[in-house]
C-alpha cells in the first residue's frame, strides 16, 4: 500500500512539472517554432511579441517555456571551456533534445538557435545527436540572465578541454528563439 502512495505521489509530481512545462505562465525566455506538434500559445501577436516582430519572425503556433518549464524539464550539468576562455564553466539546463520534444519537434529536423543579438547557429539533426547539447540557463550556480549570456546559452559537455573558437561559434548565448526545420 504505502509503496503505490509513493509511485502514486511521484506520478503527480511529474505530470505537476510537465503540466508547468506546457503552460509557461512567467513569460517566455525561450520560444519555439517551425515544424513542431505541441504549441502551448497560438500565432504572432505583433503588440505583445513586438521583439519577434521587430525581428520579423512570423509563426502560427509555437512552444513557450519560461524559467519554471525550463526547470522543470531534467537537468544536466557539464563542465564547458573554449579557446580564450579564462576557464571552464560549470553550467546546468535542459537537455536540448528534452526541450524539443517538448514542443513535439522531429528527431530528423535540423534546429537554428536565434540570439538576441540576431546572431544564429544552426545543427543538422546528426549534430544534434552526437553531443548531449543543453540548454543552460544557470552557469557556476547562478542563473544567467539577459544582459550577460542568457537567457539560454547553447553548448555542450567537454570537460576540462577548450573546443576550438571555430567549434564555440555553433555555442550560442543569449537563445531566446529556436526554430525547427525550414522556416
Amino acid at each position: 500500500m504505502m509503496g503505490r502512495r509513493i509511485a502514486t505521489v511521484a506520478v503527480l509530481a511529474m505530470l505537476v512539472s510537465w503540466a508547468g512545462v506546457a503552460r509557461a505562465d512567467g513569460g517566455a525566455l525561450v520560444t519555439v517554432i517551425g515544424e513542431i506538434s505541441q504549441p502551448n500559445r497560438g500565432p504572432l501577436d505583433p503588440f505583445m511579441d513586438a521583439f519577434l516582430k521587430f525581428n520579423d519572425k512570423q509563426f502560427d503556433r509555437a512552444f513557450v517555456l519560461d524559467r519554471s518549464a525550463l526547470l522543470a524539464l531534467p537537468q544536466r550539468s557539464i563542465r564547458a571551456n573554449a579557446e580564450g576562455w579564462p576557464a571552464a564553466v560549470a553550467a546546468e539546463g535542459p537537455l536540448v533534445r528534452d526541450v524539443l520534444a517538448a514542443s513535439g519537434a522531429s528527431s530528423k529536423a535540423s534546429v537554428s538557435f536565434v540570439a538576441l543579438d540576431g546572431y544564429a547557429a544552426s545543427l543538422s539533426a546528426e549534430e544534434l545527436a552526437a553531443e548531449d547539447w543543453v540548454l543552460a540557463i544557470s552557469v557556476d550556480g547562478k542563473p544567467i540572465g539577459i544582459g550577460g549570456r542568457g537567457p539560454a546559452w547553447l553548448m555542450h559537455d567537454t570537460g576540462e578541454a577548450a573546443i576550438s573558437a571555430e567549434a564555440e561559434a555553433k555555442w550560442v548565448w543569449s537563445v531566446y528563439l529556436i526554430v525547427v526545420g525550414e522556416k
